[in-house]
């Protein structure tokens, strides 16, 4: 398939980039960045489309690799201006990827008996979703639940700042307060010894050295605008707040994160 100019072909494709109605829809969302790409392609992730700019008759023996491994795939052929106006970067990739974004329920996240997933209410920024995925996937969580109408985790600028962990480690949607404390209550029957941990810069455990955390545990991050609900505040056993001896008043949501989240998984 070749597109030569802004017909509706390349519409619903430019909407992919910028529209997360338009990605749940379909179903499909870009992916950019050679990590990225080569995550995507590592972990078997279902793929539409493989889009090339016309004319792009030299490839990087990277491109032509991933073209040859996706022969069966769609390939789209973009104008070169259109092309790069699918590309949020300033130098232009060889490749973007097309790929179905799957239906993933807390039913498909692990109930570790020793280890943690991270909760994340509301992600204001794509950017600090991307991170705190990438963190969780770097410190070996084991997976990660999203509630609320925040960041979208298939934005492409969470799946570049992901750096590919979005295609990794476990990700779910969180329908509704009632399914995730039917989820909870079901992992705590399991590990009794479950503790729900909500990161708070007044919190009662001050991770100072002496503070006792224990795992399996389920890690809630609150917006960095307005914080943890209510509702998932009340399901915490305790608070965890990070000791600060400088001059700025608190930190950003996915750096709170990696601190508490090593805390965690780095005790015996």
């Amino acid at each position: 398939m070749r597109i030569e100019r802004a017909d509706d072909a390349f519409q619903l494709l430019e909407a992919l980039r910028h529209n997360r109605r338009k990605r749940e829809q379909r179903g499909e969302f870009l992916v950019e960045g050679v990590q990225a790409i080569d995550r995507c392609l590592a972990a078997g992730w279902p793929l539409r489309a493989v889009l090339a700019p016309i004319g792009a008759t030299t490839p990087s023996r990277w491109a032509a690799g991933v073209r040859g491994r996706l022969r069966d795939v769609e390939l789209v052929e973009l104008a070169p201006p259109l092309f790069a106006r699918l590309a949020d970067r300033e130098d232009v990739p060889e490749l973007l990827l097309v790929a179905r974004i799957p239906e993933r329920s807390l039913s498909h996240l692990p109930r570790p008996a020793d280890g943690v997933v991270v909760l994340v209410d509301r992600p204001s920024s794509p950017g600090n979703l991307g991170t705190i995925i990438r963190t969780a996937d770097a410190l070996g969580a084991a997976g990660l639940a999203l509630v609320g109408h925040g960041a979208h985790v298939y934005d492409p600028r969470t799946v570049r700042a992901s750096v590919g962990s979005v295609f990794l480690l476990p990700i779910a949607s969180v329908a509704s307060h009632e399914a995730l404390v039917t989820w909870l209550d079901g992992w705590r029957a399991e590990a009794p010894a479950l503790t729900v941990l909500a990161t708070d810069e007044d919190g009662e455990l001050v991770l100072d050295g002496s503070t006792h955390l224990s795992r399996p545990a389920l890690l809630l991050l609150g917006s960095e605008r307005t914080g943890l609900s209510r509702a998932l505040r009340d399901l915490a056993d305790a608070t965890v707040a990070i000791p600060m001896t400088g001059s700025a008043s608190s930190i950003n949501v996915a750096v709170a994160h990696g601190i508490v989240l090593h805390a965690l998984l780095s005790l015996p």
